[in-house]
């Protein structure tokens, strides 16, 4: 994580993004703004929360850990969304990672100072109570997704979601255990869009030779993710 003391751009970004409608209390001056890059954990799971993360640039990626160990996708979060606003008012640890897909700006509020005044921000309950509505149906939809779409489908999705520079590399086992299939069985999925020229390998990693196939095997799913 890297701080960036630019108190401009912090602003700019705060208007840009018109945070201050979701909050009665104005608290610009107090937020911060960091740089996570790619692979960096904002919250680890089970940890306390200390800080709500507005993000304003980037991807990050959120999975959950079943009873069996696995880890689970929830959901890919990109600009602007608000990070550990439920746990906030849960009053509960970290209930998800949330790992940096690319690199990944965020403002970010200490809750030192702020936790007891967002809890009785009638402006922010408002907000809240609309977002649990928009998770509920998120989730509904994502449930469909994964019940109705089959595997090639939600690699395909991921794919899209998780590539740079059209190149795919991450670690198929831990791929395997977030889309919840196993690992011969994605390899076969990988291996059919290698040997179709939707995918080309190249030592570790793939590149994608053809964007439109991909898209299409995706049937236009990605927001599901």
């Amino acid at each position: 994580m890297e701080n960036i003391n630019d108190i401009n751009l912090r602003d700019n970004l705060y208007n840009k993004y018109k945070i201050k409608k979701y909050f009665k209390t104005d608290f610009k001056d107090d937020l911060k703004l960091v740089k996570f890059n790619k692979g960096e954990i904002i919250h680890f799971e089970g940890d306390p929360l200390k800080a709500l993360h507005f993000i304003v640039g980037g991807r990050i990626k959120v999975s959950v850990t079943q009873e069996n160990g696995k880890s689970k996708l929830i959901c890919f979060v990109e600009e602007f969304a608000i990070v550990g606003d439920i746990e906030l008012f849960a009053g509960a640890n970290c209930s998800t990672q949330s790992t940096v897909m690319k690199d990944t700006y965020c403002l970010v509020l200490s809750l030192d100072k702020y936790r007891e005044t967002l809890l009785s921000d009638c402006v922010f309950t408002k907000h809240m109570a609309k977002e649990l509505a928009e998770i509920i149906l998120d989730n509904n939809e994502s449930d469909s997704f994964n019940l109705l779409y089959p595997l090639e489908t939600r690699v395909a999705t991921y794919i899209l979601l998780t590539s740079e520079n059209d190149v795919f590399k991450d670690n198929l086992t831990h791929v395997a255990e977030l889309l919840a299939t196993s690992y011969r069985h994605l390899q076969r999925i990988i291996k059919r869009l290698c040997d179709n020229g939707t995918l080309e390998k190249d030592g570790r990693t793939y590149r994608i030779n053809d964007m439109d196939k991909l898209e299409e095997l995706s049937n236009r799913t990605v927001k599901h993710l």
